[in-house]
């Protein structure tokens, strides 16, 4: 790794002592630059499990420093929970609830879909989650995040993105939030389709074995 993960962890926990604004400032400008990322996600040379320990590191301090948590639970009865929510209020005293999808966009149940028009894989996606997450959070604003492995966004999806960017810009004063997160998502992506197109390549060759 290009850094070691004990020195990734001293790093972040002293950049978690500034201001919240400053800290992402910083852990994005040192670790989220799209070449860096881009060799961290797609090298051979680089170790999944070590990958996987850098990954944690990074998602555990972003949770301290933006105030959002993984929710131990949101229904009593069956379990259901998103995969993170803010604790403080996002719009009108309601807490933003969250739940991210990446569905494929040549998947067999989506090709019929995104053969016709770009992006319904996302929609469909994300219609499923509101089915899903709608009338178990009556206390929170739950937004489903859904964006497909080839790029398509859902719609709501791409707003939410758009107005986050926008409100970082204000204090930043950097009006590229906009193209820096869409850089960061595309890595993610990449690195998402490397790994399912390893454990298909592995699986196929242990079948053959």
């Amino acid at each position: 790794m290009l850094v070691q993960l004990s020195e990734l962890k001293f790093a972040l926990g002293r950049v978690s002592c500034l201001s919240a604004h400053d800290a992402l400032t910083i852990i994005r400008n040192a670790l989220s630059l799209p070449k860096l990322m881009y060799f961290l996600r797609t090298s051979k040379h680089i170790d999944p499990s070590k990958l996987g320990e850098f990954d944690g590191a990074l998602r555990t301090a972003l949770s301290s420093i933006c105030n959002v948590q993984e929710p131990s639970g949101i229904s009593a009865h069956d379990g259901r929970r998103p995969d993170g929510c803010t604790l403080i209020p996002w719009r009108a005293g309601r807490c933003l609830a969250w739940d991210v999808t990446v569905p494929g966009t040549l998947a067999e149940r989506y090709v019929n879909l995104t053969s016709k028009e770009c992006g319904l894989a996302a929609a469909r996606a994300a219609d499923e989650k509101m089915k899903k997450y709608g009338n178990a959070l009556p206390s929170m604003e739950f937004l489903p995040i859904c964006i497909e492995v080839l790029g398509p966004m859902d719609p709501n999806t791409l707003k939410f993105l758009k107005e986050i960017c926008k409100m970082i810009s204000v204090r930043s004063g950097d009006s590229r939030e906009l193209f820096f997160a869409t850089n960061h998502i595309s890595c993610l992506l990449q690195r998402f389709l490397r790994v399912c197109v390893l454990e298909n390549i592995q699986l196929n060759a242990d079948m053959c074995n």
